[in-house]
């Protein structure tokens, strides 16, 4: 008798579980943690860099980038940042500086996706540190395309460095790669060096920060930009190569604008 009712309980376990499971949506979520899953999009830089390339012009053209970075999960920081930016009908693009992530996890890109695809602008974003946790690095080249890439934009060479070390256990940055890039680019009218950590910080060593500035002086580089640092900062830190700028991150309430003349690289920080 004991066994005959275990048996009916377990049977009418299994059918209010199953018609549980068929009959409610979305009942089981995959754990943020969990590699292996599809990402929500792919290649979006490049699909970027198409929609850029219909705006380029074969000789220079003045145009102004919006700048954001470290979003991290200040998402509603970061829905004003779209907002303010899609004001703006002078954009040729916005790149993202990196750290769209905090953790790395699948959930966190996710959430950058579903709101910057209510930017109006193109969007190129770069990875940061934060975006190599987890399995991000991953999700992360699958969603957005390679790590390393450069765009020629009204005859100006803009160029796109991964520089993280630490979290992507390397000892340097790919400096064979940007200097490929950049041993060329003399016939530009500007340079442009985008990559998430300004190398100051203390993810480079000295050797790292000085050559990171040797390349960006020996190929006239004409600004470097980064995040990383959540603050806004604008100057020279060396002696010789560029001008250097670090944006603040989306919780400060700030977008940048850079606006590329014919005579000059100007920045604009904007309170929203």
């Amino acid at each position: 008798m004991v066994q005959k009712h275990t048996y009916i309980k377990r049977s009418l376990f299994l059918i209010v579980t199953a018609f549980a499971v068929v009959s409610c949506d979305n009942l089981f979520e995959y754990s943020p943690y969990k590699a292996g899953v599809r990402a929500p999009d792919k290649d979006l830089n490049i699909k970027a860099i198409r929609e850029i390339e219909n705006l380029n012009s074969s000789g220079f053209r003045p145009f102004t980038i919006g700048l954001v970075g470290d979003s991290h999960t200040y998402y509603d920081y970061y829905e004003k940042q779209v907002a303010h930016l899609n004001k703006k009908d002078d954009l040729d693009f916005v790149v993202h500086l990196g750290d769209i992530t905090l953790s790395g996890i699948y959930r966190e890109f996710i959430w950058y996706k579903e709101i910057s695809s209510k930017l109006k602008h193109p969007l190129i974003t770069i990875i940061g540190n934060h975006d190599y946790l987890s399995n991000g690095e991953f999700l992360y080249k699958e969603m957005f395309g390679p790590y390393n890439f450069s765009i020629v934009h009204n005859n100006c060479l803009l160029v796109f460095l991964d520089n993280v070390i630490w979290e992507k256990n390397v000892q340097d940055p790919d400096f064979e790669w940007l200097e490929e890039v950049l041993k060329d680019s003399e016939d530009y009218i500007y340079r442009l060096v985008f990559s998430h950590i300004p190398p100051w910080s203390d993810q480079f060593n000295t050797g790292n920060e000085f050559y990171f500035n040797m390349l960006m002086e020996k190929y006239n580089v004409d600004f470097s930009i980064h995040g990383h640092t959540h603050h806004f900062w604008q100057g020279r830190p060396y002696k010789n190569g560029p001008p250097y700028l670090t944006i603040s991150s989306s919780q400060k309430g700030e977008v940048f604008f850079l606006d590329v003349k014919a005579d000059t690289l100007q920045v604009r920080r904007e309170h929203y």
